[in-house]
């Protein structure tokens, strides 16, 4: 019989014994192997345990012959019929697999090699099955990481080298667009699974860290996600977003000062990163705000705000209008001792607020809120030597109140202060000139101040923002 040099060649059968004047039975051919037909297929060795056992070395030696002689029909007939008598023969399961995969039934293989492998776990024959089935079946990340574990077995397995190196890119492909779609449905957990493939795939990415690490972190993992990312940085130290994952991590653990530097380090490495600027300001304006005194933080809650509070409002959130139109040095004889000893200074010298003739400020007198108003008038006319067309909205505005006539001495300063958006009337258009000022309304009327002034300035170039938010300078 004519073969091909890669074919199997058949031997004349050998009697088993010959005897003058006897007949003996004459047994199947026995097939001499040759080239292999499928050489990627490594073959399933028996264990000595199994080989021991009756009725099961010869039919799966014949079937593994059988297969790589081009007969995997045959191989599949004989396994099968091993396999009913002796259901637990885990290597001729795999080999049973191998002859499905042949026959190109990759998912019915599939299902042969995952028998082998719950019998046995770590069978390498068995995984390579399952991987050459899975890349049959499309399945390529599976495949990956079942050849990956060949390889963690038998480092040198010539079949899962050479399909790792093809698999390694179109995985990693496949997983992070599965992973996106999965982010883009708000399907956390299945997008962590994708991204946790494509690491695995490719360990010295970058990118695959940082994006699998905003997910944990999505999802609550703070420590795993601080993990990941810190590795992404000693792969990429150029990764902007990387830097402001971290960053959010460490806001989250009340890291504030480490998460501010990383944030500027991402913004500086990205400038399209805009609402970076503001979580900065954010943690600069908390940071100032934790180290103010606690006499500041209740100021709030006075039910009649002093003067001495008053200057340290003004200097916390306009320090930059004060600073310009600071003058000289003022005597003041009894601010010594007061916890904002340097906001009334300030306040003083730039003429926002008045020291008396004696040389006392009278830091803890309560102001009034027609009181307030003059200071009020008094920084926007600071305001206005700076920027001229800011003006125009209350320079000259004569507004009407139920209560303060247009000849009283601090008509004028009301009418601007109100006019400004600075300070609001009372109830039936009423000022309330003799009331108290309240902690509550000093500091919402200061900060609606400090937001006209950022606004001003801006407008008419004079410098950057002086406040920022809610920062500035500390009492």
């Amino acid at each position: 019989m004519r073969r091909d040099v890669r074919c199997w060649t058949v031997a004349a059968a050998l009697l088993l014994g010959v005897a003058a004047g006897c007949s003996r039975p004459v047994p199947p051919p026995v097939i001499v192997p040759g080239a292999d037909r499928y050489p990627d297929y490594p073959k399933p060795h028996l264990p000595a345990d199994l080989a021991r056992q009756d009725g099961v070395a010869r039919p799966h030696e014949l079937a593994w012959l059988q297969l790589q002689s081009g007969d995997p029909k045959g191989a599949e007939r004989t396994l099968r019929d091993l396999l009913k008598k002796t259901p637990g023969v885990y290597p001729s399961q795999a080999a049973l697999g191998f002859s499905r995969l042949s026959q190109e039934q990759p998912g019915d293989a599939l299902q042969w090699f995952d028998r082998a492998l719950a019998v046995e776990a770590g069978f390498v024959p068995a995984l390579v099955g399952r991987g050459e089935a899975l890349v049959e079946l499309g399945r390529e990340g599976e495949a990956f990481e079942t050849y990956q574990s060949v390889l963690e077995r038998v480092p040198d397995q010539p079949v899962a080298l050479r399909r790792v190196e093809v698999l390694r890119f179109r995985a990693v492909q496949s997983d992070v667009a599965a992973a996106q779609a999965a982010l883009a449905g708000s399907r956390l957990e299945e997008a962590r699974d994708h991204f946790g493939r494509a690491v695995k795939a490719s360990p010295d990415s970058g990118f695959l860290h940082r994006d699998l690490a905003d997910v944990e972190r999505r999802l609550g993992n703070g420590d795993r996600a601080r993990t990941l990312i810190d590795r992404a940085l000693v792969l990429d130290p150029q990764d902007a977003r990387a830097y402001a994952i971290r960053g959010e991590l460490q806001e989250a653990a009340g890291e504030t000062e480490a998460a501010m530097a990383d944030y500027r380090r991402a913004l500086a490495l990205d400038p399209a990163l805009p609402e970076l600027s503001q979580r900065i300001t954010d943690i600069e304006t908390g940071l100032k705000e934790a180290a103010l005194p606690a006499e500041f933080k209740a100021i709030g809650t006075s039910l009649r705000v002093t003067r001495g509070e008053a200057a340290a409002l003004l200097a916390y959130r306009t320090p930059s209008l004060l600073q310009a139109a600071a003058r000289g040095t003022v005597l003041i004889t009894d601010g010594r001792r007061h916890w904002a000893q340097a906001s009334i200074l300030l306040a003083a010298r730039a003429g926002a607020m008045e020291v008396y003739p004696n040389h006392t400020f009278q830091p803890n007198a309560g102001m009034t809120r027609g009181e307030f108003a003059a200071v009020v008038t008094r920084m926007l006319n600071l305001l206005a030597a700076r920027a001229p067309q800011a003006a125009q909205g209350w320079k000259d505005a004569r507004l009407a109140f139920a209560d303060v006539r247009p000849g009283h001495t601090q008509y004028l300063a009301i009418s601007r202060a109100v006019a400004s958006g600075v300070m609001r009337p009372l109830e039936g258009q009423t000022f309330g000139i003799s009331r108290p000022m309240t902690g509550a309304d000093a500091v919402e009327s200061i900060d609606r101040l400090a937001g006209l002034v950022d606004r001003a300035l801006v407008v008419a170039g004079a410098g950057a923002r002086p406040s920022q938010g809610r920062g500035g300078r500390q009492p």
